[in-house]
């Protein structure tokens, strides 16, 4: 089995990247901004969505990123993690764990994705997966990704674009994924996401059509609620509390006269543990824009 950065990047779009705590103010929207007494940027929630999905998003993007000065992403989209691998004798498959019902409703969720003839081998790490990115729109060469179609446009209006994170303080604080965390999505996780695929269908799907009707309050609270059941999250794979604190401090320290079109996972935005309360607690003015 090996661990990719897509894998990662399914999680990251929506999971949060923390535990829960405390209470969170309306976070509808997918850009805000946040305004302090000596700078202020223009914050974008993405998730990894093919741009011709959002051209309404894609539009008021683009006419936020000409009132900046440059861009900033939260690290590198290019970067590599090693590839985790594991002998399948430590990994637990979770297919005969299921009551009958549930492997037949996976089996006939699967019937048509790459892991279909190997459906009884699954773990319930590797089903939930499949079973979170079901229905997403897709994106590739010929259908980029939001993210990439508004840091391009901003490459064009010949904006510095800077990352956050650098490759390797992000490499640093990257955790090894054994056997034993994998193993750790058990029977209840996919017969939770199963029960949820029973209420609003292809669950990546739907998490896109929230997206596309800008609904951060719905995307947070759903991700909450699978990684409450023990799904794995970003925190499982990176050491994202301090990656969070990092990308907090970046951007309240950002120099005088700053004005960035900043772009982070929706899922580090919205939600009990997103950033945009932190940044009110810095002293930023923060309020939805669209």
């Amino acid at each position: 089995m090996r661990f990719t950065r897509r894998r990662f990047s399914i999680l990251a779009a929506f999971i949060p990247w923390a535990g829960f705590a405390g209470a969170a103010a309306p976070q509808r929207g997918v850009f805000w901004r946040a305004k302090f007494q000596s700078h202020q940027f223009i914050l974008f929630g993405y998730v990894r969505i093919r741009a011709d999905y959002l051209p309404d998003i894609v539009a008021d993007g683009k006419r936020l990123i000409e009132k900046t000065k440059s861009v900033l992403m939260e690290m590198n989209p290019g970067i590599i993690f090693a590839s985790e691998e594991f002998d399948n004798k430590d990994l637990k498959p979770v297919f005969t764990a299921l009551p009958k019902s549930y492997q037949d409703d996976l089996r006939a969720v699967l019937a048509t994705s790459p892991a279909k003839n190997a459906i009884e081998k699954l773990t319930g790490f590797e089903a939930a997966i499949l079973l979170i990115g079901e229905g997403q729109q897709g994106f590739g060469p010929d259908a980029p990704s939001v993210g990439l179609v508004l840091t391009q446009y901003g490459l064009s209006l010949k904006r510095d674009i800077k990352t956050l994170a650098s490759d390797d303080e992000v490499k640093a604080l990257r955790k090894p994924l054994d056997a034993a965390t994998v193993n750790s999505v058990d029977p209840s996780a996919v017969t939770f996401l199963l029960d949820l695929r029973r209420r609003v269908g292809p669950i990546g799907g739907h998490f896109d059509e929230l997206y596309k009707a800008r609904d951060g309050d719905e995307i947070a609270r759903l991700g909450e609620e699978i990684a409450a059941r023990g799904v794995l999250t970003p925190s499982d794979f990176l050491d994202a509390e301090r990656l969070r604190t990092l990308f907090i401090e970046r951007l309240a320290r950002q120099p005088a006269g700053a004005n960035a079109f900043v772009i982070l996972p929706i899922g580090l935005l919205s939600g009990q543990h997103g950033i945009l309360n932190e940044l009110r607690s810095r002293g930023a003015e923060v309020t939805p824009i669209a």
